[in-house]
């Protein structure tokens, strides 16, 4: 017993090592730490934090700590799985892993250390987010510094979904078909369908009646049900907002937990630990056999066996790569996006099924509906185009081809560019959308890809930037014309679409400096 505690401890100390030694890692402390400062305004402004019922509420710790702890879990249960779904990949690439294997340690080991260092790893950030917050209440606090009710905030509302997406986190990883871009995409779109679930069946029940509250591990439900029990409408609002000065401000006591909720949230914290099991029954214990079929080749992945069925549509497509002898940088571009479409096939095949429904569909609906969607599908498609070479371990050979080096920012923005073109070119010519809002949204997602792939060398990176943006374009409904980038809801205006464009040169002049620099280091 002893030894086993040993060895998963081993596990959870390296993984450790190597997390807090990267400069990513001290930069998204630091970015994440800027979010506590600018996200709670001086009420001098004529903004708030939090406010109850209409009221804002008073700056003390019950309320700041409410507020952020609720930030703290948004940002752990979207942008905190992508930080931590690279461990077991991490062990494979460097080798690390196939060592690990011919020891005498248990997969179970193996996977129980690396769950616990990712509950360490988030809990970490969680701990220095909330140091900082707590010191916003002597920043621009209204009462005196309470560290206890403070902490309880984010005792009450965090340690679920920090066991709940280190779970998850090595599930995907250890299942093939959950394990690459697919997993990505589809964990964004169970987080996202997580927010509101509990919440709208705990209002419907009018308290944790169900047994889905004890699966309540973004604690929205617990706080919905607190928060209509102690105010008269239950409204709350959290975020940098305007209020109404002449009503009179509102003095929250902090979130409290009745008998019932408290057993909903140890059962939500424990819950989970039924999918590290999983996770364990599934990992291949990096068997070279197990390996090969579902992490290198991704044979067992589920997108892969789709494309291997579409395979023969895109052969004539790869042929063209080598149709000529003489290289050129046009050909480079071409043979990058052909190789993208070919790799991918189930992306022509989801540009020819958009092509055929906004053909049937009247332009309002192809603006609003099928248009969105392709850009969503344009954009998963060239997640990877500018970081694939890097990963595989091949930009010696790109590099070695004529004036690639150079220009690697500008093929790599073309050939993105051509792939999304491709997927969105039929609706945005049959929507109601102005072409040109659709041409920069196209130029900006392109460079958004490109610029993200090369500063953090995953797909990750701009796979949920980009997926939490367009969930929130989707929702806003073309409220905020701002965030209408390429027009879906015709509120966009040519300053705002000015702007998309700004960003999007901004972003490339971004990736050719961080490009550049690598090469001067190298």
């Amino acid at each position: 017993m002893n030894e086993s505690l040993h060895r998963i401890a081993a596990i959870v100390r390296a993984d450790f090592l190597i997390r807090f030694r990267r400069v990513s890692t001290a930069v998204v402390f630091v970015l994440l730490s800027a979010v506590a400062y600018l996200w709670i305004p001086d009420p001098r402004t004529g903004r708030a934090l939090i406010q109850i019922d209409g009221r804002r509420a008073i700056y003390n710790s019950a309320a700041i700590g409410m507020a952020t702890a609720l930030l703290a879990t948004i940002f752990i249960g979207l942008i905190g799985f992508y930080v931590i779904s690279n461990a077991i990949r991490r062990d494979l690439l460097s080798r690390c892993g196939f060592v690990a294997a011919s020891t005498t340690m248990k997969s179970s080991e193996y996977i129980a250390g690396k769950f616990i260092g990712n509950i360490v790893f988030l809990s970490t950030f969680i701990a220095g987010f909330a140091a900082v917050a707590m010191a916003m209440v002597l920043v621009r606090g209204e009462a005196p510094l309470e560290p206890w009710i403070f902490i309880k905030q984010y005792l009450l509302l965090a340690p679920p979904l920090i066991v709940f997406v280190s779970a998850v986190a090595i599930f995907f990883e250890s299942v093939p078909f959950l394990s690459g871009k697919f997993g990505d995409v589809a964990y964004f779109f169970l987080w996202m369908t997580s927010l509101g679930i509990v919440v709208a069946i705990t209002e419907n029940a009018g308290g944790p009646t169900g047994p889905i509250s004890y699966f309540d591990f973004t604690g929205f439900g617990f706080l919905w049900d607190t928060m209509h029990k102690m105010s008269n409408t239950g409204s709350l609002s959290i975020g940098a907002t305007s209020f109404d000065p002449k009503q009179p401000p509102y003095v929250f006591g902090g979130l409290h937990v009745s008998a019932a909720w408290a057993v909903r949230r140890i059962a939500a914290t424990l819950s989970p630990l039924l999918v590290v099991g999983a996770a364990a029954l599934a990992f291949h214990r990096f068997d070279p056999i197990r390996v090969r079929k579902s992490v290198r080749h991704n044979g067992a992945n589920l997108l892969a066996r789709i494309n291997v069925r579409f395979k023969p549509l895109t052969r004539v497509a790869s042929r063209l790569i080598t149709v000529g002898r003489r290289p050129s940088i046009a050909r480079s571009i071409l043979a990058d996006a052909l190789m993208t479409a070919s790799g991918s096939p189930i992306v022509a095949i989801a540009a020819i099924g958009f092509a055929v429904v906004a053909a049937a569909s009247a332009p309002s609906e192809v603006s609003r509906g099928v248009l969105p969607l392709a850009f969503a599908v344009a954009a998963i498609a060239v997640a990877d185009l500018s970081c694939k070479e890097w990963r595989a371990g091949t930009l010696p050979l790109v590099y070695s081809a004529p004036r690639l080096q150079a220009m690697f920012i500008a093929w790599k923005f073309i050939a993105a560019l051509l792939v999304t073109a491709a997927v969105v070119a039929v609706p945005v010519a049959r929507s109601a959308t102005s072409p040109l809002f659709a041409i920069v949204g196209t130029l900006f997602v392109a460079a958004a890809a490109v610029t993200l792939g090369i500063i953090s060398n995953t797909a990750k990176t701009f796979t949920v930037l980009f997926l939490t943006f367009w969930y929130v374009v989707m929702n806003d409904k073309g409220m905020t014309p701002s965030l209408d980038f390429a027009g879906f809801f015709g509120k966009a205006t040519p300053m705002v679409i000015a702007a998309y464009a700004a960003v999007g040169a901004a972003m490339l002049v971004a990736a050719q400096v961080v490009h550049s620099r690598r090469l001067r280091a190298a």
